[in-house]
């Protein structure tokens, strides 16, 4: 389906993307434990089963409500595979191991992700060249505008990092320093005092062309995808490729040669009109990083139309800032 929005200057042609009531993240974790310790993926997928059969009744019950009981809510599960900064690991001895624990313990993923996938998509038409997702996220990151900047530090652009304030006069170049002189830190959004926070996206390493992504920042891409909120050139991107028959799947040697995002069963659409993450506590830093760069993304007009156009249509109000549709549940430590 392709809808057509009319702008001031031209149109733009978006492809709508089906929609979930809500995504579920069924977890996370590190390369290190899908890779040499079955044992933690086991216990945390035991903590989480009952969880995950929980939140579902309640998107159910609360959708349904909304709709006047009417509506069939639709919630699918995903799960993104930590690939990114360890991907020289084999998933022919991961995935069959993590996927098998899984289902063991009574937890259904509909979708598995690639966390590379967020950085770079192979197109849908095999002969062209692949989508630098990161890349296009990157582009729409706008910096919130500071009075009474004086330039001397690199733009957010160019630099990587990205505040939600002033930051601190502490790096200034003063021949005496008195702490009279020091001006801290300072969040423009505040409420009677400041939580700032300063976040690294990417940097430039001199043996490689491309930026070195940051796990907020593909953390970011990846809720992007499951909220249906990013296209490139208007046309859907990452849409899920059919892997329902993994049980009997000769899976690749090499990461790089899956799909950005795998389906694994019949399920509701992979993209939702809410997110919900069950994750260790560890990435708490990391969710309220995703949030910050969420809230200083400039998104399509197109595709934001789109989506408040397909939330009325299933009677869900939709919201002004993206964070606001994902919702989180911290694991605390054993």
């Amino acid at each position: 389906m392709v809808s057509t929005f009319q702008e001031a200057t031209a149109a733009t042609r978006v492809e709508s993307v089906a929609m979930s009531h809500v995504s579920l993240e069924v977890g996370h974790f590190s390369m290190d434990e899908l890779a040499n310790r079955p044992e933690a993926i086991r216990a945390q997928f035991q903590r989480v089963a009952p969880l995950v059969s929980a939140f579902t009744e309640i998107a159910r019950e609360e959708f349904a409500e909304r709709a006047g009981g009417r509506a069939r809510v639709r919630v699918s599960t995903c799960f993104l595979i930590d690939d990114y900064f360890r991907g020289t690991t084999d998933p022919r001895e991961i995935l069959p191991v993590f996927l098998g624990i899984a289902e063991e313990c009574g937890i259904r993923i509909d979708y598995l992700g690639r966390e590379s996938g967020c950085a770079v998509v192979p197109r849908r038409d095999s002969g062209g060249s692949p989508i630098e997702l990161a890349q296009v996220v990157a582009d729409m990151v706008v910096a919130e505008p500071l009075e009474d900047y004086t330039g001397r530090r690199p733009p957010t652009s160019e630099l990587g990092w990205l505040a939600n304030g002033r930051r601190s006069s502490d790096d200034e170049r003063r021949d005496a320093m008195d702490l009279r002189d020091y001006v801290p830190p300072q969040e423009l959004s505040r409420r009677n005092h400041s939580i700032f926070l300063d976040v690294e996206m990417w940097r430039r390493e001199p043996d490689r062309d491309d930026p070195h992504w940051s796990c907020p920042f593909l953390a970011s891409v990846w809720q992007l995808l499951r909220l249906g909120m990013v296209r490139f050139e208007g046309r859907r991107v990452a849409e899920p490729v059919d892997y329902r028959d993994w049980r009997t799947q000769e899976w690749p040697d090499t990461w790089g040669l899956l799909p950005s995002v795998m389906q694994l069963h019949d399920a509701p659409p992979f993209a939702a009109f809410r997110s919900m993450s069950v994750l260790p506590k560890r990435y708490l830093g990391i969710e309220h990083s995703v949030q910050q760069i969420l809230d200083h993304l400039d998104i399509d007009p197109g595709v934001s139309a789109l989506y408040a156009q397909r939330a009325q249509e299933n009677r869900i109000t939709p919201t002004e800032r993206i964070s606001e549709r994902l919702a989180h549940y911290f694991l605390c430590a054993e």
